[in-house]
């Protein structure tokens, strides 16, 4: 039997309140050359009865189940593991994928130079109530991948991997569990940084990927995700460690440095005062030194120039 063409992966653990919707969206597809491979984290909610249900009445549908939790980025390997297809789109439980996603996504995978394909999606409570990301302005849908690295440093791109389409072999290979950060970190608790990385690191071996305008993806805002949960803020640390180590080891000591001026100029308007820059740029792949935070501190100030310079220009536009 001829393999499909994509693989839609769903990783689920206790979402007997969402996983029938999520996987219905995949189901509901305009191109048909697919299949939907779900792996039950061990659920003990009811969610995997409700699996087998639908397993049972779609043969597109093929479920596992864990022994005992593996913890999420594990699971999201055991999709990958379970895959056939030769794409991949993986499909958080609590979120969902509209219609024609792989009817708008499939066509630029067609090109070898192209590493992945993303769309802006609607994020919030409920499809109805949701808000609009990752929709570039006065943007081509394909962009050179340095373009790419460029949004990523301003978080001007998803980061989850459920807002894009990939290659299996990309997936395989660039989907981590750890990452070799000068202070060891656990990737494995949220996935924050792993996720992310599978876009970046992908990227670095294509000379384009294609970020469409249109919403084609919904990411549901409830008290049990990972995200809203950050758990002493360990989805934002894990975020900042992963691309810190991204842009210093894998681009340049300018990308780096840029990357860790925003975001501590970030940390500096959270909290309404100065930290410590040497800190700061040890805590994230950097030495410490005064050298190294000087040169911080000046990419710093040419950021918040330009942050005051287009505020300026916007406030004399709307006079």
């Amino acid at each position: 039997m001829k393999p499909p063409k994509v693989s839609i992966l769903i990783p689920v653990y206790n979402r007997k309140d969402y996983i029938a919707e999520c996987i219905q969206s995949a189901l509901n597809q305009t191109c048909t050359d697919f299949e939907v491979v779900v792996v039950d984290n061990a659920s003990n909610d009811g969610t995997w009865e409700i699996c087998r249900q639908i397993a049972a009445s779609d043969h597109r549908v093929r479920i596992f189940q864990n022994g005992t939790n593996i913890g999420p980025v594990r699971n999201w390997l055991a999709c990958v593991n379970k895959a056939q297809g030769a794409l991949g789109k993986i499909l958080f439980s609590d979120d969902l994928m509209f219609p024609q996603f792989l009817e708008h996504t499939l066509p630029y995978l067609e090109c070898p130079d192209v590493g992945f394909v993303s769309t802006a999606a609607l994020i919030g409570t409920g499809v109805e109530n949701g808000t609009l990301h990752y929709s570039l302005a006065n943007a081509t849908e394909r962009l050179h991948s340095e373009r790419y690295f460029e949004l990523l440093l301003t978080a001007s791109a998803p980061f989850s991997p459920g807002a894009a389409i990939f290659r299996m072999a990309d997936i395989r290979a660039n989907l981590r569990l750890s990452f070799p950060t000068c202070i060891p970190r656990d990737f494995t608790k949220n996935g924050a940084g792993p996720d992310v990385l599978l876009y970046a690191l992908t990227a670095l071996n294509y000379k384009a990927v294609v970020m469409l305008p249109m919403a084609e993806v919904f990411f549901r805002i409830h008290t049990d995700s990972f995200t809203i949960a950050n758990d002493d803020n360990e989805v934002t640390k894990g975020y900042l460690a992963a691309l810190a180590w991204f842009f210093k080891t894998q681009l340049t000591q300018n990308h780096w440095a840029n990357y860790i001026a925003r975001t501590w100029l970030s940390k500096v308007k959270s909290a309404g005062r100065l930290s410590s820059l040497t800190k700061y740029c040890a805590e994230y792949e950097g030495k410490g030194s005064l050298i190294e935070a000087a040169i911080v501190l000046i990419a710093a100030a040419r950021i918040a120039i330009a942050e005051l310079l287009n505020r300026a220009n916007k406030t004399i536009r709307q006079r």
